[in-house]
């Protein structure tokens, strides 16, 4: 079977994660092609790891042109399913269908924790009769979009997933962040990996730095990632006069060798998907603190698999990093039990459901002609 992936962000994040992960999985068992903005992170992706792809103008992935190149590359790739990843290529397999009559059956992939408009547009959108399933990361996210569906049971729940191989022993790991930013080895670092983005809750991030800096004067904090609010982040930091405290490290890639230098990783997330960030934090032993959002509550198990705090609540968020600093024991059972969660959301495992549904996909359609 040939699968075309579609996705249309310019920058890098969990979803085009997965997406990789995804392609991974399942290389052998179908073609995977990927349809994605010219210059973006996954097109690059896609180059170095010699991944069939074709690429539109990443200035209008609503646009006619690029839906009519998207019913052209299905012909002419005899593509057996579409596998949309975000919103806006599910308004482009659409668009595809409803104008230009593309007839390859859809698959669309929710990852937000939001409900879905009610406008005319939307209703149309998430009930055309071309999309065969919607693969939610989360049981929170399946929930909310129900009500949205006419046949409700065109929505199943796949877990996003983590390849464990990539994050190795905390105690092998080199120090980059230390040595870059001249840290001891005794510095309790707290952070987080996450896009600078108003959905991760960064005001609620700075006023529990500032409780815990308080209570503990010479902790560090580390924000690892990069996004529209970049300014205004280093502004409420500033602020709250913590700028000598909080290290900013921009984008980077090497996020299993990063994050085992942190001692508490922090989530302070309003609307969360399901955070696989999270997962890259229980692969590398970091103890987690987080939110109740979205689907955080199906990885993070409070006094199980990490702490967990209301929405928005930094004392909350400050006392459960507090206890788990003072806690080593605590922190230590806590770091194990999540390690070995972990290990079920290897992105096979991911890949396999996801190549099941594929086939009952396909079995369905063919059933009906």
């Amino acid at each position: 079977m040939t699968i075309l992936h579609i996705s249309t962000p310019v920058s890098w994040r969990g979803g085009e994660q997965q997406i990789a992960y995804l392609i991974k999985a399942n290389n052998t068992a179908c073609h995977n092609l990927v349809f994605c903005p010219e210059h973006s992170a996954l097109h690059q992706h896609c180059v170095d790891h010699q991944i069939d792809h074709h690429t539109f103008s990443s200035k209008g992935p609503f646009s006619l042109i690029a839906a009519a190149a998207l019913k052209s590359y299905c012909k002419r790739h005899k593509v057996s399913l579409v596998h949309c990843h975000d919103s806006h290529a599910h308004t482009m397999a659409v668009v595809a269908a409803s104008i230009f009559g593309n007839k390859v059956p859809v698959i669309v992939h929710r990852r937000v924790d939001f409900p879905v408009h009610r406008s005319l547009f939307s209703r149309f959108k998430y009930n055309h009769s071309i999309i065969r399933r919607f693969v939610c990361v989360s049981e929170a996210i399946r929930e909310m979009l129900v009500p949205a569906l006419k046949h409700p049971e065109k929505a199943v729940c796949i877990h996003s997933s983590i390849d464990m191989s990539r994050f190795g022993s905390p105690l092998t790991a080199e120090a980059p962040l230390r040595a870059t930013y001249g840290l001891s080895p005794d510095t309790v670092l707290v952070g987080n990996t996450a896009a600078l983005a108003p959905h991760k809750d960064y005001p609620s991030f700075v006023r529990t730095a500032a409780l815990l800096h308080k209570r503990f004067p010479d902790m560090r904090f580390v924000i690892i990632g990069d996004g529209p609010l970049r300014t205004a982040v280093r502004q409420w930091v500033e602020e709250a006069g913590l700028s000598h405290k909080v290290i900013f490290t921009g984008f980077r890639k090497d996020i299993p060798a990063l994050l085992p230098e942190l001692n508490i990783f922090l989530m302070t997330s309003k609307t969360e998907g399901l955070g696989t960030s999270i997962l890259d934090a229980f692969a590398s032993k970091v103890p987690v603190v987080a939110t109740k959002a979205g689907g955080i509550p199906e990885l993070v198990e409070d006094g199980v698999t990490g702490l967990l705090a209301a929405v928005g609540n930094e004392k909350q968020l400050a006392e459960a990093v507090s206890a788990l600093i003072s806690d080593t024991a605590c922190a230590r059972e806590i770091t194990d039990n999540a390690y070995r969660k972990a290990l079920g959301f290897d992105y096979r495992i991911m890949g396999e459901k996801t190549l099941g549904l594929y086939r009952e996909v396909l079995q369905e359609m063919n059933a009906n002609h």
